[in-house]
């Protein structure tokens, strides 16, 4: 019983020992407000639709210190056997040639008309921004549901 306590003891003493090691070998982390947020949002009003509902609003919103650029087009996929699709009805849209810019904290929203035989699944509408040069693809998700 005296062997056992002894080797608990020093599997103890052992634990201790290496927390104030790991301790002592770890940065301080400074302390304050986090970083801003630097990003473009694609947010949706809805995340679910019945079949019957035709409208959904997407909005663009800049959280960048810059300005931020997009045109026109989006595309909206459905998800099939784990991949994303694009939708046949979005494959001939024809699109207007219009750049619209958002500045620092501003936002864009813009309606979607759906088609009414919109079959029920998982759906993502993709939209492509210009952030200071870079094409960034941004993606929302939403189901129709029965």
């Amino acid at each position: 019983m005296r062997t056992a306590l002894i080797v608990l003891a020093l599997a103890a003493a052992f634990a201790v020992s290496a927390l104030v090691i790991l301790a002592m070998n770890m940065e301080p982390q400074p302390i304050g407000p986090a970083p801003p947020v630097k990003e473009v949002f694609l947010v949706l009003d809805k995340t679910e639709l019945y079949r019957g509902q035709r409208t959904l609003t997407y909005t663009v919103i800049n959280k960048t210190p810059e300005t931020i650029g997009f045109g026109e087009p989006y595309d909206i996929q459905k998800k099939q056997d784990g991949e994303w699709v694009s939708v046949e009805w979005m494959k001939d849209r024809v699109w207007i040639l219009i750049y619209y810019s958002l500045e620092p904290g501003e936002s864009f929203s813009k309606k979607v008309e759906l088609p009414m035989d919109v079959e029920a699944g998982d759906y993502r509408l993709v939209k492509e921004v210009d952030v200071g040069g870079e094409k960034r693809v941004l993606t929302a998700t939403f189901t129709v549901l029965e």
